[in-house]
């Protein structure tokens, strides 16, 4: 009986806060991705697709 228990607070705890943990994680990866500073190394990888080391490996 007391696993029954244990398993259903379990399940509420991650049903609520594992559902705000993912969209805290998801917002955080978002931002660190459009952050307006790591514009210039986007382009620059565009720009360039293959190094001549790549190419030759």
């Amino acid at each position: 009986m007391t696993g029954d228990v244990m398993h259903d607070a379990v399940l509420v705890f991650s049903k609520t806060w594992g559902a705000m943990y993912l969209l805290v994680v998801f917002l955080l990866a978002a931002l660190w991705t459009y952050w307006p500073g790591r514009k210039s190394i986007y382009e620059a990888a565009a720009q360039s697709p293959h190094t001549d080391e790549e190419i030759k490996q």
